[in-house]
C-alpha cells in the first residue's frame, strides 16, 4: 500500500480502510483530549476479509500525514503490515473549526491522535520498520529503493 505523499483525509475513511484488514473491535486509533477527559477509541468494523496469510508493506514518507498515518499506525501496531520508507509527517492534532462571524472562523486543536499502543502521531510521526531514503541520485536514475525494499521483504516471506 503506497501512502507516500498522501496528506490523509477523514478519520472515518481511515477507520473504514483499517476495518478491511482488522478483526471486529481491534483498536484503529485513540483520540486523547487531555488528562481530565476520557479518550475516545475508534475500533475496526470487522470487515476483515483478508486471512493471516496476507503479506503487506506500507510505503510511507514525510508526506504521509493525518488519516494516512492513522491507517499506517493501526496496521503496523496490529501486526498486519510493516512500514518501509521514512518517518511520517506527524499530523496528529485533532482540529475543530469554530465559526466566529459569517466571514471568519478559528481552527482550534482539541485533541491528539494516538496509535493503538498510545504513541502520539503528532510528536514525531510514525517510525518505519525499515528506514529507506530516496536520494537525488535515485530520483535522477528513476530508482525507487523504498519499493525495491518492499518487494525484497515480500519475496523473502
Amino acid at each position: 500500500m503506497d501512502l507516500r505523499g498522501n496528506p490523509g483525509g477523514y478519520l472515518e475513511s481511515a477507520v473504514d480502510m483499517a476495518s478491511w484488514f482488522l478483526p471486529l473491535g481491534k483498536t484503529v486509533v485513540r483520540e486523547d483530549f487531555g488528562p481530565n477527559i476520557e479518550e475516545q477509541v475508534y475500533r475496526s468494523k470487522g470487515y476483515d476479509i483478508f486471512t493471516d496469510k496476507l503479506q503487506m508493506i506500507i510505503l510511507a514518507d514525510e508526506g504521509s500525514a493525518s488519516a494516512a498515518e492513522i491507517l499506517s499506525g493501526a496496521l503496523q501496531e496490529n501486526n498486519i503490515a510493516k512500514i518501509v520508507g521514512t518517518r511520517t509527517f506527524g499530523k496528529g492534532p485533532v482540529q475543530e473549526l469554530i465559526p466566529i462571524t459569517s466571514g471568519t472562523s478559528l481552527k482550534v486543536t482539541a485533541a491528539r491522535w494516538l496509535t493503538p499502543n498510545g504513541i502520539s502521531i503528532s510528536d514525531n510521526g510514525l517510525t518505519p520498520d525499515y528506514e529507506v531514503k530516496i536520494t537525488d541520485a535515485d530520483l535522477k536514475a528513476n530508482k525507487d529503493p523504498q519499493m525495491d525494499k518492499a518487494i525484497q521483504l515480500l519475496d523473502n516471506k
